[in-house]
């Protein structure tokens, strides 16, 4: 189906006249050629006529998949899904499931990363190259390749982390007022947060978690905000205070109980009973 056939009938459906959707962009005959399939319209002109429909280009896409996600979208939601919620067995059969379908070489690499540190094995070279060759080979990161930093977090070498974080968060200020980058850049810091917990690395932490303070006084990042707590429990636990810290812990496993935050509560108990 073409762009313009998908506009007819989003247009339609809204019960909007030619008018109102094309008024400043385009004629009124040129509009019936587009919505026909007849002819295509300039990259600035179809951004107006979505914006005269009150679209994003991401909900077009949706509509215009048959309110679907892309191929390549739903994959990366069913991983992160069985990965947030600690489901090795979920994750082993998404894997199984990409690697029968076409995709692009370096998300699977990602997917196939994830898996081994699940298992606790180490990541294959080969995979692990053709990540860090990704990032390598960037000159100006997007929104995406934050995400996919997001999502590399754990398999990526520490001091490549390190220096990856610094250019995420480069991207963070051109991305600012992007919709929903807020949440793209507070998974960043969590994820960054744990690994920097792991190696003891605690001045990038309290920069870190610093950072994600500032980030997470709207209740839409709550989860988040729970999730810089627990990091600071955590390390006191481990690593300064005992007794404090697991007052803290056990505080906060009130906090993920209510929420019913699975995956939270279960990486406390393991680590209360620790």
């Amino acid at each position: 189906m073409m762009y313009g056939e998908v506009i007819k009938q989003i247009r339609l459906n809204k019960n909007l006249p030619l008018k109102s959707v094309y008024f400043g962009i385009c004629s009124k005959t040129n509009a019936v050629k587009f919505e026909n399939g007849e002819r295509m319209l300039a990259a600035d002109k179809f951004a107006g006529v979505l914006a005269n429909l009150m679209l994003t280009m991401p909900e077009f896409s949706w509509i215009k998949n048959g309110y679907h996600p892309q191929k390549a979208d739903y994959y990366q939601y069913i991983v992160s899904q069985a990965w947030n919620a600690h489901q090795p067995m979920r994750l082993e059969k998404h894997l199984a499931q990409i690697e029968a379908s076409q995709v692009e070489r370096a998300q699977l690499a990602s997917y196939r990363l994830l898996q081994q540190y699940d298992q606790k094995v180490a990541p294959d070279r080969t995979e692990l190259a053709i990540i860090i060759g990704y990032f390598s080979n960037l000159a100006t990161w997007s929104i995406s390749d934050a995400k996919f930093f997001a999502n590399n977090c754990y398999v990526l070498p520490y001091s490549l982390l390190l220096s990856l974080l610094q250019e995420a968060l480069k991207v963070q200020k051109r991305y600012r007022y992007y919709p929903n980058s807020d949440q793209v850049f507070a998974t960043i810091l969590t994820n960054c947060s744990d690994r920097m917990v792991q190696a003891k690395d605690f001045s990038n932490l309290k920069s870190t978690l610093a950072r994600l303070d500032k980030m997470t006084t709207d209740i839409t990042m709550a989860g988040y905000c729970l999730l810089s707590r627990y990091y600071r429990a955590k390390v006191e636990f481990l690593y300064q205070d005992h007794a404090a810290g697991e007052v803290q812990l056990i505080k906060i496993r009130g906090i993920a109980a209510f929420l019913k935050n699975q995956a939270l509560l279960i990486e406390i108990d393991e680590l209360l009973k620790s």
